[in-house]
C-alpha cells in the first residue's frame, strides 16, 4: 500500500517554524526520542498544534503505537487539512493493528468525500485484496491505476496485491507498456 510521506501543509507562526522543522528533520533522521523531546513547545501553542499533533503522530507510527497515533490522527481532524493525507495515514494504522474492514472503511469514506483519490482506489484495492475480496480489489487497483498510471509500478512489488498476482487481468494491468 503506498503511503505519502509529505504531510498536510498548515498555517505554522513564524516564531515556531524553526522548532518544527527541526522536529521533522530529527524524525527524518530516524531520531524519534529526540524529536518527541523538542515537540513539546510545539504542543503548548495552540496556534501550532496542528503541526505539533502531525509531527507526534509521525513518531507515534516510527516507534510502532499505532493506536497512539490514531488518537492523534483524530486530533488533526478537527482542524482544517488534508482529507487524503489523514485517511491514507489512518487506514495505514488501522491496518498494523489488524483491523482491515476498517481501513478499507476508512478508504471507502475518503472515496465519498473524493471519488477521484487515485491513492484512495489504491489502497482500498490493497485492504480488498488482503480481506480476500479480490474482484472488487481488482477493479480498484485498476481505478487507481487509470487514475494515476504510476500506481501501476507500485503494484509491482506491492506485498498486499499478492492475493491478485495470479489473476491475468492483473498481470496485463501491471504488464510493461509495449509502446514506447
Amino acid at each position: 500500500m503506498a503511503t505519502d510521506p509529505t504531510p498536510p501543509s498548515f498555517d505554522l507562526p513564524a516564531a515556531v517554524h524553526r522548532l518544527a522543522v527541526e522536529v521533522e528533520g530529527w524524525l527524518e533522521l530516524g531520531a524519534t526520542t529526540r524529536a518527541l523531546e523538542k515537540l513539546a513547545p510545539l504542543l503548548r501553542i495552540p496556534a501550532a498544534r496542528p503541526v505539533a499533533q502531525m509531527l507526534e503522530a509521525r513518531a507515534m507510527v516510527e516507534l510502532g503505537r499505532y493506536a497512539d497515533a490514531l488518537l492523534r490522527l483524530d486530533e488533526i481532524a478537527r482542524y482544517p487539512h488534508d482529507p487524503e493525507w489523514l485517511a491514507v495515514q489512518r487506514a495505514w494504522c488501522q491496518k498494523r493493528l489488524g483491523d482491515l474492514r476498517g481501513a478499507a472503511g476508512t478508504m471507502l469514506r475518503l472515496l465519498v468525500e473524493l471519488p477521484r483519490s487515485a491513492i484512495g482506489h489504491y489502497n482500498l484495492g490493497c485492504y480488498l485484496a488482503l480481506l480476500g475480496d479480490v474482484e472488487r480489489a481488482l477493479d480498484e487497483v485498476t481505478l487507481a491505476c487509470g487514475l494515476e498510471p504510476e500506481f501501476r509500478e507500485h503494484a509491482l512489488d506491492e506485498r498486499d496485491l499478492d492475493p491478485l498476482r495470479d489473476d491475468p487481468r492483473f498481470a496485463a494491468l501491471i504488464a510493461p507498456d509495449d509502446e514506447g
